[in-house]
């Protein structure tokens, strides 16, 4: 089933999400060349403009068939500068969070206002009962990023990729939280 942006778009008016468009492509494919989001994100090294065309291409596919909502995040102020990125993958009533930012605004807060209105929309308006982020154990800012974003530790998982075996942190938030009546 077609996944529809949030219309008005998700903004808490330090940043907007809105979905990748062509025009992102060269500075996806900037941000991209980040030893960090390389080392964290499961992207291709090295990463080419024909890779960020790629990417923005199959997020508009992603949308239609609601499997995806990738996000750009911008400045209101200047939605054609691109800030970072937060996408939520979905299955069933779970979804699952990433993102990243541009290294010159990291520890800005942005990659946590985005986690947070990503978030509030996932078990708002598009009902899903749990959200879950994989977290590399050395990614710390990615941690704290998850911690204020009212992530709570679940365990770990061990995920297979191209190079083995490899340890994530999981963190989840349900939909209601504890306490909550």
């Amino acid at each position: 089933m077609p996944l529809a942006p949030p219309d008005p778009p998700l903004s808490d008016g330090v940043i907007l999400l809105r979905p990748w468009v062509h025009a992102d492509i060269d500075q996806l494919r900037d941000a991209c060349q980040d030893r960090s989001i390389q080392c964290y994100i499961p992207i291709p090294r090295p990463y080419h403009r024909a890779d960020a065309e790629g990417y923005v291409a199959r997020t508009r596919r992603q949308w239609e068939e609601g499997s995806k909502a990738a996000f750009a995040i911008v400045d209101p102020a200047e939605p054609g500068v691109v800030l970072g990125a937060v996408t939520l993958a979905l299955a069933g009533g779970t979804g699952q969070i990433a993102y990243w930012v541009v290294p010159a605004l990291r520890r800005a807060g942005l990659a946590t206002r985005a986690l947070r209105l990503v978030a509030d929309w996932a078990v708002g308006p598009l009902g899903l009962g749990v959200l879950l982020l994989e977290i590399h154990p050395s990614n710390t800012a990615s941690i704290a990023v998850a911690e204020r974003g009212g992530f709570h530790l679940a365990g770990h998982l061990d995920v297979n990729d191209t190079t083995g075996e490899r340890d994530h942190l999981l963190f989840s938030r349900l939909a209601v939280q504890e306490g909550a009546a």
